[in-house]
């Protein structure tokens, strides 16, 4: 199926970041919202993202024929005419469900219905239409008119067809369109959140904030978990450690520094105080928020056996999620680690780690943490099939 015309459900952040990355390529787009408020907030994000481009070179004329691309909408009264839809709302499954039962009422019949969701079950979302095998997960990532990530997940009833058109889709956006097998958090998420949620409990026994996030660099990552933290939130960050944990179980537990932090209001940049300081107006980083050192007196506790802080600690979970992905053929073991790198922006992926380490001594830390820390260390079977076969690396 060829797209044409693209509609998006949705003008917040992220909904005027997608539709700039498809008028980019020349899509005309729909930008429906609920009021004309919402509407206009949104083409106000795009005017500023094209401003932004034109100062950085591209020509005026370019800027205002991609502008004109774009359709504001308050109804759904131009959706039929539509090949394609994304919806962009709230993570909130009640939100998505009105959204897509007015999508399957108003869209032809052949148009396909994607979400946008990060975390929430596509095959849910998709029952609540009438054509299920025509719904689809394209999750993008933030900026998406930026990131060069976009993980394409079908549900239990979604196509064969559906699926090849959204990987086609993503790949004409110049997108590294991934197939990611449905599961909580996908795959990158997924991912992220054990690594993230690491860092924090190497916090809590006495590592500092510098020390982690300037290792985290060092090693691999554009900017430290701690700074991330703070760009995305302290209470996003609780509402998704809180999803995985029961989803996936014990090795996802949220660390109580998140909590304690989201109770004190120190969610990070949008407060002016999270893990760091932050300037009110420019949000730059002006150092570490001493009222964390003070939440985490009562919490910190003495490393146990030899599990000091290393860099190799921070990615050793991330590194072990990878092969219980691989286990669960929750994708392509050749497209993991560049999906890792077009996300989150790392230097190399967990695989190349892992060969980097070597697997074997992967495998002898991971098992020494589980003997210390228990349940979130547990070895993850192929990685031990991998050591026992000599395996180098995962893909030779």
């Amino acid at each position: 199926m060829q797209i044409g015309k693209v509609g998006i459900v949705g003008a917040g952040t992220m909904g005027a970041s997608i539709a700039v990355a498809l008028i980019g390529r020349g899509y005309p787009v729909v930008l429906k919202d609920v009021d004309e408020q919402a509407v206009r907030s949104g083409m106000g994000r795009i005017d500023r993202l094209l401003d932004s481009r034109v100062k950085r070179g591209l020509p005026v004329d370019e800027a205002e024929a991609m502008r004109a691309l774009v359709q504001p909408a308050t109804d759904y009264s131009a959706f039929p005419d539509l090949d394609l839809v994304i919806e962009a709302v709230g993570e909130k499954v009640d939100l998505k469900k009105a959204v897509f039962e007015q999508l399957d009422d108003c869209c032809n019949i052949h148009a396909i219905l994607a979400t946008n969701t990060s975390s929430l079950p596509v095959t849910q979302i998709a029952s609540f239409t009438r054509r299920p095998d025509q719904v689809v997960g394209m999750h993008f990532f933030n900026p998406a008119h930026l990131m060069k990530l976009v993980e394409v997940i079908p549900g239990l009833e979604t196509s064969a067809d559906t699926v090849r058109t959204a990987i086609e889709f993503g790949q004409k956006l110049g997108k590294f369109a991934v197939r990611v097998e449905e599961c909580a958090s996908f795959l990158v998420n997924r991912l992220l959140g054990r690594y993230m949620n690491e860092a924090l409990w190497c916090l809590q026994e006495g590592a500092s904030l510098e020390e982690i996030d300037q290792a985290a660099c060092d090693f691999a990552a554009p900017v430290g978990p701690l700074a991330l933290r703070d760009m995305n939130g302290a209470d996003i960050g609780l509402a998704v450690a809180r999803f995985n944990y029961q989803e996936y179980g014990e090795r996802f537990r949220p660390p109580e520094i998140l909590e304690r932090m989201v109770e004190q209001n120190l969610l990070g940049q949008k407060t002016g105080s999270g893990f760091y300081l932050y300037n009110s107006e420019t949000k730059k980083r002006s150092g570490p928020n001493p009222r964390v050192e003070d939440l985490l007196k009562d919490l910190k506790a003495k490393p146990e056996g030899d599990a000091q802080f290393s860099v190799e600690r921070l990615f050793l979970p991330m590194i072990n999620e990878s092969f219980l992905v691989l286990q669960e053929k929750v994708c392509a073991a050749e497209d993991l680690d560049p999906a890792l790198m077009a996300g989150l922006g790392l230097k190399k992926g967990p695989l190349a780690m892992a060969a980097e380490i070597g697997l074997s001594q992967c495998l002898k830390e991971i098992e020494s943490l589980f003997r210390t820390k228990g349940e979130r260390f547990r070895p993850a079977p192929l990685l031990k099939r991998y050591v026992w076969a000599n395996r180098m690396a995962v893909i030779a």
